[in-house]
């Protein structure tokens, strides 16, 4: 496991961040949600503390613990007081390496996840997004947005323990400690609360075939009294040496309020009232 400690700032508190290489991106087509259904699962406990305990820890330390899902990542992060970042790393650790999956909460989940679902899919701008997805990553875990209702209804706890099992390790573990902190201290509270912590399976995701062919692609919405439009181009990546100068662009253009785009759609010719622009990186 890679741990990255950066003294920063001068307000006392510290933010511990564990990243984990596993999200939506290690989904099959079988699986779509299923990473976001296992982190809720392991907010709700571990073999030693239940989710109320993670959460009245998390407050007694000044913070709360969250746990978020992305493509590429889920982070298991906390923002606590300075003096207590040592044990904030401990439960982290507990959450990420000992989670109860208890079954009693699973119904509750995935209710609130088919409730999430309902809400997107009404939605015209996570519609337009979910078909942008899907032509530009086709047949990729990238470019599947949402699952069927009848899927997320239908995961068991084999599925979620199964997920984490095959996803989650040291392997693919990176923890971040940035603010105010010994560093010997938190140094030892790392190798404490992750010795032992199994490697698991390497980092790994099967490559995206992004297709760029100029098309059209519409979604009717009968009965709608508005368009959403999403026009998509690709860019360069990351470890480009452009790349900062494009992230400024993006910014001049449509990544801000008082930005070109905003400027000219929204203030001068009243087209639309949130037009914006942004960069869209994956692994």
């Amino acid at each position: 496991m890679k741990a990255t400690l950066v003294p920063w700032g001068s307000t006392p508190k510290v933010t511990v961040e564990l990243a984990i290489a596993a999200g939506n991106g290690q989904e099959t087509a079988e699986q779509v949600w299923l990473a976001d259904l296992a982190a809720a699962l392991m907010r709700e406990g571990t073999a030693t503390r239940t989710g109320t305990q993670i959460s009245e820890e998390a407050a007694q330390m000044g913070g709360a613990l969250e746990i978020t899902v992305g493509a590429d990542t889920t982070e298991i992060a906390t923002d606590v007081l300075s003096e207590f970042g040592p044990k904030a790393v401990a439960l982290v650790a507990d959450v990420a390496r000992n989670p109860k999956f208890p079954e009693s909460e699973l119904a509750r989940l995935k209710a609130d996840k088919v409730r999430q679902l309902s809400i997107a899919r009404s939605s015209p701008q996570q519609l337009a997004l979910e078909k942008f997805r899907a032509v530009l990553y086709a047949n990729h875990a990238y470019g599947r947005l949402f699952p069927a209702e009848s899927a997320l209804q239908g995961y068991t706890l084999a599925q979620v323990r199964d997920f984490h099992a095959k996803n989650f390790g040291a392997a693919r573990a990176h923890v971040y400690v940035v603010g105010r902190f010994a560093p010997g201290d938190m140094e030892k509270a790392i190798r404490d609360a992750f010795s032992g912590w199994a490697a698991g399976p390497a980092p790994g995701l099967t490559p995206p075939r992004p297709t760029s062919t100029r098309g059209v692609h519409l979604v009717d919405r009968p009965g709608a009294v508005q368009s959403t439009l999403i026009v998509g181009v690709p860019v360069i990546d990351p470890s480009q040496p452009d790349y900062v100068p494009l992230v400024v662009t993006n910014t001049l253009l449509g990544g801000y309020f008082s930005s070109r785009m905003t400027t000219n759609l929204r203030e001068d010719k009243g087209y639309t009232y949130s037009p914006f622009s942004q960069l869209s990186s994956r692994q």
